[in-house]
């Protein structure tokens, strides 16, 4: 008895102690309680403070209105309940700090002169752009980002806007914008952004920066929280979504893109130089029917010429033949002017592309294509450079060791995401070092195609399968835009005589208009019928592909005003070149001078008497 009375007044001592213990931990508790929080989405009216999206309790947070870490209570009068993303984005932070605009102060004009295209698109662009998202088409090289740049000051001068956000396909097309919006660069606007290499966003966007730029990958994972960005109290948003042609409605980069933007953002400008998408869907945020948008300003290639905004482009062909063992366990040995299956075809061409050796396609063009760089360089055009385009990272491997060895006397650049990842820094950092080196060569897999200035690049090899009429006119824009350094000077463009390429070239030449006039092959050929390879599993032994050898011939030339010469002329410009001691002149050109000049076109033809 006297035991169980010592427990009982022990039991209620450790009662009241707890007592005690709870009041001193209400006092001194750092997170708020789910029923209060529940409160206080309640009284909020079941939205984020600060997004003011509706959403469901689950997924929102209790947090300090002064934070705890600077001596806010935990209490109904200093909760508020926010979504992850804004609490996340706030942290620590004092409640004002998420609600000051950005200080247009810190903005600045560029000196460079805006382009007539330019301050046409900027008028159409300012009568629409805060009643419906804007499209702006313009060709590869024509300026497409000192023009968004020049929106997003324009708009932020005005007050129309405080924040920008800018969406890119890859890193390093992210670093292209930086630079350019840099107070270093006085050409375009200085307008302070943030970039994805140091910046997540998770973290807030303080008052010294007027946004960010993202890649359309980190957009995808994190919507939520550029959602509470764009919809930060005190901000009106401009995003900015280049290559806009990326986000299909039915992608996960489209799809993110509504889901942050489409109800929030003050205004939106999409920009493009390839305004559809080979799958044919529609393309978020902008006029868009059968994969193909409607822009509200178009600025072509033929109008960039006429305009001397964008060099005129030079393609050369490489002919030679082939050996391959089909799947149907025959081999076939063809050249460029055998009619082929549409196997047969792809086989064909991925020959030439894997066999790089003495001798080989691959190795004709980039030999012709390193001579035409060093003669540009030994011209005066001391930094002129090449790129390589190749099929994938084992493939360029493969490339950049041979050019190291048989074409140069070192390994050339590598630009390759292995990650098979936009935002892989490796590549991005290997085309930011090539931007600013005297290197004379990139080799690259899918990481230069679009978006990348390299303005220093002159030529292009084509020695990639990708065949579609996107991809085509994405790399051979990478040798279209203009260089300060170097004005009068054309682009030129190496690439196997497969079929595939050529009738790619003459579908943009009529369809989209980046080349004014069709390109024309001559053929020598014999003629013959179309080799057969049979692709039923069932007649015959399967057996795996295997290419076996290529061997390389110098094939016609074109370029993009119309003039063609056929390999007799060009090697009778070589042969002339050579009697006659020149050294300022490539025989390509002169080739195709020599096509419309009656006069030198005799002249070559002395060489072969």
């Amino acid at each position: 008895m006297t035991a169980y009375v010592r427990d009982a007044r022990r039991s209620r001592c450790w009662r009241n102690g707890a007592n005690l213990s709870t009041k001193v931990n209400q006092a001194q508790r750092r997170t708020f309680r789910r029923s209060d929080v529940r409160r206080v989405w309640e009284r909020q009216g079941r939205v984020c403070v600060l997004c003011a999206r509706a959403i469901p309790f689950d997924l929102m947070h209790g947090d300090h209105v002064k934070p705890w870490s600077h001596g806010g209570a935990t209490s109904l009068e200093n909760c508020q309940a926010l979504c992850g993303s804004c609490n996340l984005r706030k942290g620590s932070q004092p409640q004002q700090v998420t609600e000051r605009s950005f200080k247009a102060n810190q903005i600045a004009a560029g000196c460079g002169e805006l382009r007539r295209w330019q301050k046409e698109a900027l008028s159409e662009v300012f009568t629409k752009i805060l009643k419906e998202p804007v499209l702006v088409e313009a060709c590869p090289g024509a300026g497409k980002t000192h023009f968004g740049l020049e929106v997003a000051y324009r708009m932020i001068q005005d007050d129309s806007i405080s924040r920008v956000f800018v969406f890119v396909p890859s890193l390093g097309i992210a670093d292209g914008w930086l630079d350019a919006a840099s107070s270093t660069n006085e050409t375009s606007p200085t307008v302070p952004l943030l970039g994805p290499r140091k910046w997540r966003p998770v973290q807030p966007i303080l008052e010294r920066w007027a946004g960010a730029v993202a890649t359309y990958q980190s957009l995808f994972a994190a919507p939520d929280m550029f959602l509470a960005h764009a919809a930060d109290p005190g901000h009106r948003t401009l995003v900015i979504f280049d290559e806009i042609h990326h986000a299909g409605a039915d992608s996960g980069w489209g799809i993110s893109a509504q889901e942050a933007f489409g109800r929030v953002a003050t205004a939106i400008l999409g920009l493009t130089g390839t305004p559809f998408r080979t799958n044919r869907d529609a393309i978020v945020l902008v006029p868009s029917e059968g994969g193909s948008a409607s822009p509200h300003y178009r600025y072509g290639y033929d109008c960039a010429l006429d305009d001397n905004v964008c060099r005129p482009v030079q393609f050369v062909f490489g002919r030679g033949s082939t050996m391959f063992r089909s799947e149907d366990g025959v081999v076939h040995e063809v050249s460029f002017d055998d009619e082929l299956t549409a196997l047969g075809d792809r086989r064909r061409l991925r020959t030439a592309l894997e066999h790089v050796e003495t001798g080989s396609i691959a190795h004709l063009l980039l030999a012709d294509a390193n001579e035409h760089i060093l003669n540009l360089r030994r011209s005066g055009d001391a930094d002129a450079a090449g790129l390589v385009v190749c099929v994938d990272c084992s493939h360029a491997d493969r490339v950049a060791e041979f050019m190291g060895t048989e074409v140069l006397s070192r390994r050339p650049v590598v630009a390759c995401s292995r990650l098979y990842d936009p935002g892989d820094p490796e590549p991005a950092n290997a085309i930011k070092r090539f931007r600013r080196s005297h290197q004379p060569w990139i080799v690259a897999v899918n990481m230069v195609s679009e978006g990348i200035d390299i303005r220093r690049l002159r030529v292009v090899v084509y020695l990639t399968n990708r065949l579609t009429a996107l991809s085509f006119r994405q790399i051979v824009g990478r040798v279209v835009r203009i260089d300060p350094a170097n004005v009068d000077d054309h682009g030129r463009v190496y690439l196997p005589a497969d079929p595939s390429l050529t009738s790619m070239a003459r579908m943009i030449t009529t369809e989209v208009k980046l080349l004014p006039p069709p390109m024309v092959l001559e053929r020598n050929g014999r003629e013959i019928g179309p080799v057969r390879i049979s692709d039923d599993g069932k007649s015959v032994e399967r057996v795996a592909f295997e290419s076996l050898r290529s061997v390389g011939q110098r094939g016609a030339v074109a370029d993009s005003k119309g003039r063609r010469a056929d390999e007799r002329l060009v090697e009778l410009a070589r042969a002339y070149i050579r009697r006659q001691g020149l050294t300022g002149t490539d025989p390509v050109s002169l080739a195709l001078a020599a096509s419309e000049n009656e006069r030198l076109r005799h002249a070559l033809e002395q060489c072969d008497v």
